[in-house]
């Protein structure tokens, strides 16, 4: 793989995050030149002046898209709208213009919550994509990224263009949002044990009922999956990027309670929105297609995900 990436020009829309900074250190120690447009310094891909801007700047290889606007299920709430059409559009100008300037490869990196979020299926098989609505507490987000897809089979049948779809699991990791507004619900927890423990509160409040299941991916897996799959595959049909491996909210809290080292209680708040109840990716094509399957447990990651943490929490807790 170093040798498909070595001197190539790799632009990453939305770099500048969580997911982002494993990319951008897996690429460059395979000495791949790595260009992150940042809103700071004036890219806001929702405007589609700044897209065709950006990608006549130079002569790029590939396009990773990170760009998204989004975070847990609270922080959904009085935003649909919003989270609607900024990912819509930015998806859209991101994948159009690539296609139209020729660059010769797009991956796109599409969210698990674009899967539908009412069955009961043990897994989610990539065939099982379209077969039903996404989970209504996440819906705006979830078909807003979902119809990239359908745009990249469009752009493939009409001009042939390489698009590659990766639906990615919850990631986690060293240096993910913790603030809360925008946490997903490991680092919320990671959080709310941490400074549980320190302020010696003698409960920690869990959303929901902690039932529902959930497929936890270490952020450097998740780029090492991605990557192979820019070396790899040439597809147009999603790929899961995955561990194949659920563990309940409940069974989560408790192992970050372990790690942590807090001996209080958990207390459930079911006023709160579970989301949809069995979220678990099958992980065989990925196998096959990438000859690859992640190498960090969950355990693991947390280990290094709660160090981080305590060692960064006034940054972690800002960003």
């Amino acid at each position: 793989m170093k040798d498909f990436y070595k001197e190539k020009k790799v632009l990453i829309p939305g770099g500048g995050g969580f997911l982002g900074g494993f990319l951008k250190k897996s690429l460059e120690a395979m000495e791949a030149k790595v260009i992150i447009p940042r809103q700071e310094n004036g890219w806001d891909l929702r405007k589609l002046e700044n897209v065709q801007r950006l990608y006549t700047s130079d002569k790029f290889d590939m396009v990773i898209n990170c760009a998204a606007f989004q975070g847990g299920i609270g922080f959904h709430q009085g935003k649909q709208a919003n989270l609607y059409y900024d990912n819509l559009i930015m998806g859209t100008h991101l994948l159009q213009e690539a296609q139209r300037t020729g660059i010769p490869k797009f991956i796109n990196v599409i969210a698990g919550c674009a899967y539908p979020g009412y069955g009961d299926k043990e897994e989610l098989r990539e065939e099982d994509f379209w077969n039903g609505p996404v989970h209504e507490s996440i819906f705006s987000y979830g078909y807003s990224r979902k119809i990239t897809a359908v745009q990249g089979l469009a752009l493939k049948k009409q001009y042939g263009y390489n698009s590659v779809h990766l639906v990615l699991a919850n990631m986690y990791g060293p240096g993910e949002h913790f603030e809360p507004s925008q946490s997903k619900a490991l680092a919320g927890l990671v959080k709310k044990f941490y400074e549980a423990k320190k302020a010696k509160i003698p409960f920690v409040e869990i959303w929901g009922t902690g039932k529902p299941v959930r497929d936890w991916l270490y952020a450097s897996d998740g780029a090492e999956g991605i990557l192979r799959a820019g070396a790899f595959y040439d597809e147009i049909e999603p790929l899961n990027i995955a561990s194949g491996i659920g563990i309940s909210v409940t069974d989560l809290a408790l192992l970050i309670k372990k790690l942590v080292g807090y001996e209080g209680e958990l207390k459930y708040n079911t006023e709160k929105p579970d989301g949809a109840m069995k979220k678990i990716f099958s992980i065989r094509k990925m196998q096959k297609k990438l000859e690859w399957l992640p190498t960090t447990t969950l355990e693991e990651g947390l280990g290094k995900t709660i160090e981080w943490f305590d060692q960064n929490y006034e940054y972690a807790i800002a960003h």
